[in-house]
C-alpha cells in the first residue's frame, strides 16, 4: 500500500486526490499498478499558494510532511482503508439491485424552475391529500429516463435510490393529471420567471414558433359540443355557423406523419437560446396559421418580455398574425412562398445586377441575395389596419437548388415526356394536378361539352416550377437588420424542429394513450417540462465548453439528448453490504454534465451519508 498525492485532468481541469497505489502481478507474469481514490480534494487552483511554478511539487512535499490541509486526520487515511475493506469483504451481497442516481440532476433543475414550490403551494391551498409534487416529478423523470405509460412509470417508482414520491396508489396519478391540466399555464409562467431570473436568462429578441401534431391509438375523434335552444336545436352566430361551447381535441386533420388516426396540434415557442417558452394545444383539424393568433395573444402579448421578434415559416404568413405582433410593438421574420408570389416577384427576382453574390474557389456561384423596402398594410379580422415598412429578401442557394433538382428530377422528366403524349397525365393526375387542365370536349367539334375528359399540359406552370428552384423569400419588420443575419436567424427554425423531434423520439410523446382533454394537456405539460430540463442541461454543457449556444449548425453539439439520457440512466448505486455502495463509473456523457456544474463526483465505496453529501452538492448548483 502506497498513499500519495495525485493530480489528474477532467475535461481540461486539474484536480487533486489522495490515491492508494498497489502493485500486483498479472496472469502473464507482468507487474501492473492499481490506483484507488481515497479522497478527492477538488480543483488544483484551490491550493495555489501564489508562488508560481512548482506548485504540485510543493504540495506533494507538504503531503509527505503531513502539513497539507486535507480536511481529515492523516492517521484516518490508513484506518478507513483497512476498515472499509474488511467490512465489505466480510458481508458481500451478490444480488445486484442498482438504483438510479441520475435523477438527482433532473431533481435539481425541476426544483430551481420553482415547479416544486408551486405544486406544494397548490396542494396547501386545496384539499389534495396525496403527493402532487412527487407524482409530477415521477412522471417528468420517467419521461426523460425511460418513457412509458403512466401506469408503467408508476410501477417503476422504486428504481431510484432516493424516493421520488411517497404515493403508493396508482389512482393518484390520474388525480394529479387533472390538477396539472388546470395549472398548466401558471406552471409555464412560473418556469419563465425563474429562467428569466437565472444566469441563463430569457433571450426573447428572436423567438421561434412552429406547429406539429401527435396521433392517438384510436380511429375515433372527439365531437364538438354546441350551444342549443330549448328545443334542442343548435344556436347560430351572426355568420350563421353553430356556436361551439367545447371543441373536441382529437380530430382528423393534416398529419405531419401522414397518419390516418385522430391528431392533436401543438404550437410551441422557443427563445433565442433554444429553450422552450410556452406551448398550447389545438384540435387536430385547426389550420397552422390560426394557432399563431392564439399563441401571440396568450404567450407573447401577456408576458413582459420586452420587444419580441417572432421567426416562423410560411404557414404562419397571414396578415392578422403580423398585425397582432406589430400592434404590440413586436416584430416578425417570416418566410414567403416564392411559387405562390412568382408572378409579382419574377421580374425583380430575375434581375441579376442587384444581387450580392458568393462564389466557391472554382468560381462557381454558390449563393446570392438581395432585398428591397416596401410599404405594406396589415389588417386584422375586424378590419383595423396598420401601414408598416417591410423588408423583402429574395435569395438563392446552390445547395438548395441541387437538392430540389435531385428530388424532382424524375417528375420533371415525366412532365416533359407528357408534351409528346398528354394521355400519360391520366396515370398520375393526382400528383400532376397543378400542371394540367382537364376539360370535357366533343372530339369532333372541340366544343366544351359534358362528354369526354381531355387532359392538357400547362407548360407555363412547368417553367415556373423549374425557374423557382433554389429560391427562397423572407419578409420582416426588422428593416435595419442585415440581410444575411435575417437569413441565418430564419434558418434557426431548425432548432424548434429538433425540439419536436426530441419530443416524438426520445421523449416518446406519441402515440398518446390518455384520452380525456384534461389528461392529454397534462401529458404534454409533462413533455414540455422534460424538454425544458433537457435543454437547460445541454445549454450548461455548451457554456462550460465555451461553445456558441446559438450555433444553428448543431444545437446538440455539446451533448446529444440520447447521450444525456444514457448518462443519467447509467449513473447508479448498488448496495454491496454493511451500508456501503458501489457507484457506476462516470462515463463520457456524465463527465460532461458534471463538469458543466463544476462538481467533484469521485467517490470510492461511499456510504449513504456520503451519497447524501453528493446529493446536496448537486442540489446546490444553480441555473
Amino acid at each position: 500500500m502506497s498513499i500519495f498525492l495525485d493530480c489528474f485532468k477532467n475535461n481540461g481541469y486539474d484536480y487533486l486526490r489522495i490515491v492508494d497505489g498497489k502493485r500486483y502481478r498479472k496472469g502473464d507474469g507482468t507487474i501492473s499498478n492499481k490506483r484507488t481514490t481515497v479522497k478527492n480534494l477538488g480543483h488544483l487552483k484551490n491550493f495555489d499558494d501564489g508562488k508560481g511554478e512548482g506548485l504540485l511539487f510543493r504540495l506533494r512535499e507538504q503531503f509527505k510532511n503531513r502539513t497539507l490541509d486535507i480536511g481529515m486526520d492523516y492517521n484516518q487515511i490508513f484506518t478507513e482503508i483497512n476498515e472499509k475493506a474488511k467490512k465489505v469483504i466480510a458481508n458481500p451481497i451478490t444480488i445486484l439491485e442498482p438504483k438510479n442516481l441520475g435523477s438527482l440532476f433532473l431533481d435539481n433543475i425541476f426544483n430551481q424552475l420553482d415547479i416544486s414550490q408551486f405544486l406544494n403551494e397548490t396542494k396547501s391551498k386545496s384539499k389534495i391529500n396525496y403527493d402532487l409534487n412527487g407524482i409530477t416529478k415521477l412522471l417528468v423523470f420517467g419521461r426523460i429516463l425511460e418513457p412509458n405509460s403512466k401506469k408503467k412509470t408508476f410501477e417503476n417508482k422504486d428504481k431510484y435510490l432516493f424516493d421520488v414520491t411517497t404515493s403508493r396508489d396508482i389512482n393518484e396519478i390520474y388525480r394529479a393529471l387533472d390538477v396539472l391540466d388546470k395549472k398548466s399555464v401558471s406552471i409555464q409562467k412560473r418556469m419563465n420567471t425563474k429562467i428569466s431570473q437565472s444566469s441563463i436568462g430569457r433571450k426573447m429578441d428572436l423567438t421561434y414558433y412552429d406547429v406539429t401534431n401527435y396521433y392517438f391509438e384510436t380511429m375515433y375523434g372527439d365531437e364538438d359540443t354546441y350551444e342549443v335552444d330549448e328545443e334542442g336545436n343548435k344556436k347560430l352566430d351572426k355568420n350563421g355557423k353553430p356556436i361551439i361551447i367545447d371543441a373536441g381535441l382529437r380530430k382528423k386533420g393534416v398529419s405531419k406523419e401522414n397518419r390516418k388516426e385522430p391528431i392533436v396540434g401543438m404550437g410551441l415557442f422557443i427563445d433565442n437560446n433554444g429553450l422552450p417558452v410556452s406551448y398550447s394545444l389545438f384540435p387536430g383539424s385547426t389550420q397552422d396559421k390560426t394557432t399563431f393568433t392564439t399563441m401571440i395573444k396568450e404567450s407573447i402579448n401577456k408576458n413582459d418580455f420586452g420587444k419580441v421578434v417572432v421567426v416562423a415559416d410560411n404557414g404562419m404568413n397571414a396578415q392578422e398574425n403580423m398585425y397582432l405582433l406589430v400592434k404590440e410593438e413586436n416584430g416578425y421574420i417570416i418566410s414567403k412562398s416564392v411559387k405562390a408570389s412568382w408572378s409579382k416577384i419574377k421580374e425583380w427576382t430575375m434581375e441579376e445586377s442587384e444581387y450580392n453574390k458568393e462564389y466557391n474557389s472554382a468560381g462557381i456561384l454558390t449563393f446570392k441575395s438581395k432585398s428591397r423596402i416596401i410599404e405594406r398594410t396589415l389588417k386584422d379580422k375586424e378590419g383595423s389596419s396598420i401601414t408598416v415598412k417591410e423588408k423583402e429578401i429574395i435569395y438563392w442557394s446552390r445547395k438548395h437548388y441541387e437538392r430540389e433538382l435531385h428530388q424532382n428530377e424524375k417528375f420533371i422528366e415525366y412532365l416533359e415526356s407528357c408534351k409528346e403524349n398528354p394521355d400519360k397525365l391520366k396515370d398520375k393526375q393526382r400528383k400532376s394536378q397543378d400542371f394540367i387542365k382537364v376539360v370535357q370536349t366533343d372530339k369532333k367539334t372541340g366544343e366544351v361539352l359534358k362528354t369526354k375528359a381531355v387532359v392538357t399540359l400547362l407548360e407555363d406552370k412547368i417553367e415556373k416550377y423549374k425557374e423557382t428552384m433554389g429560391y427562397y423569400s423572407i419578409v420582416t419588420s426588422e428593416i435595419e437588420m442585415d440581410d444575411k443575419e435575417i437569413i441565418n436567424r430564419y434558418h434557426g427554425l431548425s432548432r424548434i424542429e429538433d425540439s419536436f423531434r426530441i419530443m416524438k423520439s426520445e421523449l416518446e410523446a406519441r402515440p398518446v394513450y390518455v384520452w380525456t382533454k384534461e389528461h392529454i394537456n397534462a401529458h404534454f405539460l409533462i413533455c414540455f417540462i422534460a424538454l425544458t430540463i433537457i435543454r437547460i442541461i445541454q445549454y450548461k454543457v455548451l457554456k462550460s465548453q465555451g461553445k456558441e449556444t446559438l450555433n444553428i449548425e448543431g444545437w446538440e453539439q455539446g451533448i446529444t439528448t440520447e447521450k444525456l439520457k444514457n448518462a443519467l440512466n447509467n449513473f447508479q448505486a448498488n448496495h454491496i453490504g454493511n451500508g456501503y455502495y458501489q457507484l457506476s463509473q462516470i462515463n463520457e456523457g456524465l463527465a460532461l454534465i458534471v463538469n458543466s456544474l463544476d462538481l467533484n463526483m469521485e467517490l470510492t465505496l461511499p456510504d449513504l451519508s456520503q451519497i447524501n453529501g453528493l446529493k446536496k452538492k448537486i442540489a446546490s448548483s444553480r441555473l
